[in-house]
């Protein structure tokens, strides 16, 4: 089965176009979830992020509908870095044209694609208000902000991000009962400037701390403009990864662009023997 796999800001993702429905004769009866499993991890498959079928939209003025898979099989709603992927897979397969929308869980995403493909801008879904919590935690008390954009993420401000134990800490506010049933992403964020924050991420789904996050960028950067950490903008978003990713919104939020790089990995073949491993 054919695949391509691309990057944006160190987030990497397996690209298959299923538009003929090559994933479902492929598998043969296995679960979907488990192919994603097999496939993303990195000593027995191809290793990534996670997963991202194109197919075709309901909607016919879209230009693709995708199903995005998390590295542990389970299902997001959206995703900011894979959005950037998919859209510049799709533009160079002649899916979709400079001008993008396509469908997803948390509603139809715009993008637009510049330097042939290379820089993708999103128009990501408006996000939730943001509200304040206080998290009980192992005799402590955590403060932050919780936020959607698209994914829920939980966004803890810090004064050293590098002394912070982001899989530690991570895991055990991603878990927490306060966002049950299905847990939140969590982001530490430390600002740099009137327009600069620098921010860690502990992805749910993939479990761990990733190099980049493009809804968890988007909603540190929203949060700093609303806390008053930041007073400029587009706010550059400094990654793990060491990627810049530019956010940019109106006041209200009703408006919300993530801008970055989307890089093109390699493309190639699954052989079926992956199935078995």
């Amino acid at each position: 089965m054919h695949f391509a796999k691309l990057q944006a800001s160190g987030n990497d993702f397996i690209i298959v176009d299923n538009r003929e429905g090559e994933l479902e004769v492929f598998i043969n009866g296995i679960d979907v979830e488990e192919f994603v499993r097999r496939v993303c991890n990195r000593n027995r498959g191809v290793g990534a992020d996670g997963l991202i079928l194109i197919e075709h939209p309901e909607d016919p003025l879209n230009s693709f509908r995708w199903r995005f898979f998390n590295s542990d099989g389970s299902v997001a709603e959206m995703c900011g870095n894979g959005s950037r992927c998919a859209v510049r897979f799709c533009y160079e397969k002649g899916i979709a044209d400079e001008e993008v929308s396509f469908e997803t869980l948390a509603g139809v995403i715009k993008a637009r694609v510049y330097e042939g493909g290379r820089v993708v801008r999103v128009q990501l879904t408006p996000p939730s208000e943001p509200s304040e919590k206080k998290l009980k935690l192992n005799g402590s008390v955590i403060e932050g902000v919780f936020i959607n954009t698209g994914v829920p993420h939980f966004i803890v401000p810090v004064n050293d991000i590098e002394e912070i134990d982001v899989v530690g800490l991570g895991r055990r506010i991603r878990f927490h009962g306060e966002f049950e049933p299905k847990g939140t992403n969590v982001n530490f964020l430390e600002p740099l400037g009137a327009d600069t924050i620098r921010i860690r991420t502990y992805e749910r789904g993939v479990e761990s701390e990733t190099l980049a996050c493009g809804t968890g960028a988007t909603a540190c950067a929203l949060v700093s403009w609303w806390k008053g950490y930041i007073n400029e903008k587009p706010v550059k978003v400094i990654t793990k990864g060491g990627d810049v990713l530019m956010i940019d919104f109106t006041e209200d939020f009703k408006e919300v662009f993530l801008q970055g790089r989307a890089v093109k990995i390699c493309e190639g073949t699954i052989d079926p023997e992956v199935l078995t491993s």
